[in-house]
């Protein structure tokens, strides 16, 4: 029995344990509906209050501009001379201080845009307008008599939006009236007449309520005390399509906020006659001076379900509401609604299936734990690199800082006895060159100073080539070439240098031999080598030798130094691996010469046994076929024989 009841709640208590989930669920979801209408009760509020400040700031400028223009004693004195004129002379289109006003007004009209102007006698009549047709017509104050009498009892006034009919004008045209009283101005309070602006509500209005539209399915709009909205709209042609806007008929003012009944659908007619549907529940509650918002959402003027939020402005005589189509404002609630419930299924899907998972999971965590040790492995492998990698840098900072101790001491050395040598002239600058030295000193000063002078040029040399392999390989300028000859000269330069360090030189040169060679960089070649040898060549005569072996020129340099060991070889030619010993040098001359015969297709390569002595040999490739002879084999590393009798 026992085990029975174990065996049911394995069957049953996952499914239990779906009970709790279920309540959170759904408290979720309520909890995130109900704090998406109030944000968006508070977004459309905002908006509302933010059009009501546009329109009331609007109002108040309007307001202002139309006193400070009544005010104006150029346009108080005119409006008096008209005046005048109509009650001895009768009102005329010509009259010379009608022009005066319109000069005057027509300033302030074009800069904002009015539909013109109008002065109002006291008995209605206009005595000036833009219009030379409203003249001695009772236009304005048969269409809105509370504006224009009030604006004759003083007070500065902003009228409601009207239909401007008129036998003139051939279809009626949306009005709205700013209208502030004239004083005279020898009798100072006397009021004698209205100046009225006419505006148009479809444009200012309109562009200040646009401001708040929200979304692509959402408007602002104001309506007057009848219903009438007095702002243009974004659905106008939705309402073409329902038959209450003639083609190119504005909506201001010929479309009223009624409801046309339970949905009909968008664009078709309802089948109640337009003047017999009720105004909707917001144009009700906002005419009745009452302010809301109703998230849950009611019918608009096309019948649409909306949410929205209104107010009725008692300065304007205006109601003003904000809307958006209720599926569009419920747009984002309904998708994470979907996503959430998707993502509580996909969830309980997950676990269920994970559950009966957990054996073969179990199964696999064996695998898992030797791959992670694998991993772990790899990791300390890789921070073992690193570690090289760092003691590596570590390694090259340390020669950048001997390479520049080297390259100073280097370089110092010679112009120290140039210096040297210099100072020995300037003391001697009082006497005549041949009393201060004689020929003898004289030459040998000459002979220290070219020879230091080389042994900078040298190094300078060096390091600009060093440099220069950064980049990429050394650019060679290749010419026809006679290598025998051009070591001939080389030896010529740097004889002295080597007599200088105690070594002799030997030459062994059998016979020409022809190649497109770099001639500057191949001396630069000889050269290193051959300082390189009377460093370590302990005094010791040094054989420079040239010939021909397997296709290729031989450059050979020995000399009968200390050698090398075969541990110091691996880094023989590293720029910078020179080890800081009496021999001194910049540790770079033997990667010069690498690079520069790799750049040539050829190699260098070294001979040495300790104790005994260094041979260099220098490979450069010769071309299948080239003018001129060729010389003898190249000597064998270690040794050679003197060709041409020719002297070290």
């Amino acid at each position: 029995m026992q085990k029975k009841r174990t065996r049911d709640w394995c069957n049953w208590g996952p499914l239990a344990a779906l009970l709790p989930l279920g309540l959170i669920l759904l408290l979720s979801l309520h909890e995130i509906r109900a704090v998406h209408r109030r944000n968006m009760a508070s977004a459309l509020q905002a908006v509302l209050s933010t059009t009501r400040e546009g329109l009331l700031t609007w109002a108040r400028q309007t307001r202002a501009t139309a006193g400070i223009w009544a005010s104006k004693p150029s346009v108080r004195r005119a409006v008096a001379a008209q005046l005048e004129h109509h009650r001895e002379n009768g009102l005329h289109r010509d009259c010379p201080h009608l022009e005066e006003l319109r000069r005057e007004l027509n300033e302030i009209v074009e800069k904002r845009d009015y539909l013109g102007f109008d002065v109002i006698a006291p008995d209605g009549t206009h005595i000036a307008s833009d219009r030379g047709d409203f003249i001695a017509t009772r236009l304005l104050s048969d269409h809105d008599p509370d504006t224009i009498a009030a604006a004759l009892r003083g007070a500065t006034v902003l009228g409601a939006p009207f239909a401007m009919r008129s036998p003139i004008l051939h279809r009626p045209v949306p009005v709205l009236l700013v209208a502030a009283p004239v004083r005279a101005v020898t009798r100072e309070g006397e009021i004698i007449a209205a100046l009225a602006f006419r505006i148009d509500p479809g444009k200012e209005l309109t562009e200040i309520a646009q401001r708040g539209q929200v979304g692509a399915a959402g408007e602002t709009y104001a309506f007057d005390r009848h219903g009438r909205i007095v702002t243009e709209v974004r659905f106008a042609q939705s309402l073409r399509d329902m038959g209450l806007l003639a083609a190119g008929e504005r909506a201001i003012l010929n479309v009223e906020v009624r409801d046309p009944g339970d949905d009909p659908p968008l664009g078709s007619r309802s089948s109640l006659p337009r003047e017999e549907q009720p105004l909707t529940r917001m144009a009700t509650s906002a005419i009745a001076g009452n302010a809301g918002v109703d998230v849950d959402g009611y019918r608009d003027y096309r019948g649409v379900e909306v949410v929205g939020s209104w107010l009725w402005e008692p300065d304007l005589q205006l109601g003003l509401a904000t809307e958006i189509d209720r599926d569009r404002a419920y747009a984002v609630h309904h998708a994470t609604r979907r996503v959430i419930i998707a993502a509580c299924a996909v969830a309980l899907f997950t676990g269920l299936v994970m559950t009966m998972l957990l054996q073969q999971r179990a199964r696999d965590l064996a695998d898992g734990v030797a791959r992670e040790q694998g991993l772990r492995r790899e990791l300390e492998d890789r921070l073992h690199r690193l570690e090289r990698a760092e003691a590596e840098l570590k390694d090259a900072v340390r020669i950048r800082e001997e390479f520049l101790r080297f390259a100073s001491h280097e370089l110092r050395t010679p112009l120290t006895s140039l210096r040297l040598l210099y100072d020995h002239m300037v003391r001697s600058r009082s006497h005549a060159v041949s009393e201060a030295m004689g020929p003898r000193e004289l030459g040998r000063f000459l002979k220290v100073s070219s020879r230091e002078l080389a042994r900078i040029t040298q190094v300078i040399n060096n390091m600009f080539a060093v440099a220069s392999f950064a980049t990429g390989p050394p650019a060679l300028s290749l010419e026809r070439t006679e290598l025998t000859e051009l070591v001939r000269k080389t030896a010529r330069q740097v004889r002295e240098q080597l007599e200088a360090d105690g070594c002799s030189l030997e030459l062994v040169l059998n016979g020409p031999v022809f190649g497109y060679w770099d001639r500057a960089r191949l001396e630069q070649v000889i050269t290193n080598l051959l300082s390189n040898a009377s460093r370590h060549g302990a005094g010791q005569p040094i054989t420079l030798s040239v010939g021909v072996q397997d296709g290729s020129a031989v450059i050979s340099v020995r000399d009968r130094g200390v050698g090398i060991a075969p541990e110091q070889r691996e880094n023989l030619f590293e720029p910078f691996r020179w080890k800081p010993d009496a021999h001194g040098g910049l540790g770079v001359g033997l990667y010069v010469c690498r690079m520069i015969a790799r750049a040539h297709g050829g190699e260098v390569v070294v001979d040495s046994v300790p104790g005994e002595g260094t041979t260099f040999l220098v490979r450069l490739p010769l071309p299948p076929e080239i003018e001129g002879g060729e010389a003898a084999p190249a000597p064998e590393p270690g040794g050679g024989r003197r060709g041409d009798g020719e002297p070290a």
